[in-house]
């Protein structure tokens, strides 16, 4: 995990310039078509055309009964052909998948789902998280169009919004259509061709984000919750629960002490100190907050100036949109602490209250 510089940490998303795993990680010559990296599980390497992340990994899991694949990239040619590269190492075709488990529904994780469901694959979601990319991948962009107005009100100026808003829309496109969806709750088992995994919810990233948990082996299907060298983009959007980044604080907490032996994430190379990892992720969120704090300062701040005193480098709609968003859920986590206040207004205003003198702590689980 990069360390923060002064006011200005790096934007934290896993999409965002400058923020990545080493080059030999994500290198696209050097990289297999796929690797084993847990005893019956590959990882198919799925490109992406996202400047500073140029990688998505989707795991190839066989079991007794048949195949499975946690996560399926985002919908490009060139993604398409490296799952189906990656599928032929193993053997096998798409129409041989007869299951695909989405992490989450951001465009890297579900864009190809209706290509394998149209294979013949089962698709399943975390059960509220399937309602929730309907809102955001809907076809009338209301999400997008209420989160275009959620960022004026904190100070984003229209020009640089209407452009977030358009790519916004574009990556939309970049996701297939899906016919159904199966849910699964919370702690219910998901049987990956024979073998066993249960589902853990871990808000935060998004807000029914989900991992798999292969409790027999000791292996964890991350998706974008814990990475080994980044942290994922914590919003706050109008259709948020209370507090994103309060709960990604707490779903890590909760995950810590469990008996892990090997972490697959979605991004960067598999990894086995869970433990570890999550302790770096709270002291890093616990400097960032005292960062966010620092950037509020004396005065009376719209959300948007803090985030350009925290990011002041930002180069795509994208990064101007995870600053902002990341930047709110910081705020707001740091509101349900009673350390600042929010101003109604046009922009909204932010201010620090006499009890932010101090350490902001990661809260307990």
């Amino acid at each position: 995990m990069s360390a923060l510089r002064g006011l200005h940490p790096r934007p934290l998303d896993e999409r965002a310039v400058g923020f990545h795993c080493t080059e030999h990680d994500l290198s696209r010559s050097s990289r297999p078509l796929s690797d084993l990296v847990a005893p019956g599980i590959r990882r198919i390497a799925i490109p992406l055309p996202i400047r500073g992340l140029s990688i998505v990994n989707a795991y190839l899991v066989e079991g007794a009964h048949g195949w499975s694949l946690i996560d399926a990239g985002m919908h490009t040619a060139e993604a398409e052909q490296a799952l189906r590269a990656g599928l032929a190492d193993a053997g096998i075709g798409l129409e041989d998948v007869t299951r695909v488990f989405v992490t989450h529904l951001h465009p890297d994780h579900m864009g190809m789902a209706g290509t394998l469901e149209r294979a013949g694959a089962d698709v399943l979601m975390h059960t509220p998280e399937i309602a929730a990319a309907r809102r955001v991948w809907s076809k009338g962009h209301e999400m997008i169009d209420a989160s275009y107005e959620w960022f004026v009100r904190h100070g984003m100026p229209r020009d640089i919004d209407e452009g977030m808003r358009q790519a916004w829309i574009a990556m939309g496109a970049r996701v297939d259509d899906l016919d159904h969806v199966s849910g699964v709750d919370d702690g219910e088992s998901v049987d990956l061709g024979g073998r066993a995994t249960r589902l853990r919810w871990t808000p935060g990233h998004t807000d029914y984000h989900a991992v798999l948990i292969d409790e027999r082996d000791g292996v964890l299907f991350s998706g974008d919750h814990v990475l080994p060298r980044i942290t994922s983009n914590i919003g706050l959007y109008p259709s948020s629960r209370d507090d994103p980044l309060g709960d990604f604080l707490g779903a890590l907490a909760r995950l810590r002490d469990l008996p892990v032996k090997r972490v697959l994430p979605a991004h960067g190379d598999p990894f086995d100190d869970l433990a570890g990892r999550i302790d770096e992720l709270l002291a890093h969120h616990a400097a960032r907050l005292d960062a966010t704090i620092a950037a509020v300062g004396e005065s009376e701040r719209d959300a948007y100036t803090i985030a350009r005193m925290l990011f002041p480098v930002l180069r795509s709609p994208h990064e101007e949109r995870f600053a902002l968003a990341e930047t709110l859920a910081h705020l707001r986590h740091l509101e349900r602490k009673g350390r600042v206040r929010e101003i109604d207004g046009s922009p909204a205003q932010w201010s620090v209250t006499h009890a932010a003198q101090g350490s902001v702590i990661a809260p307990a689980p």
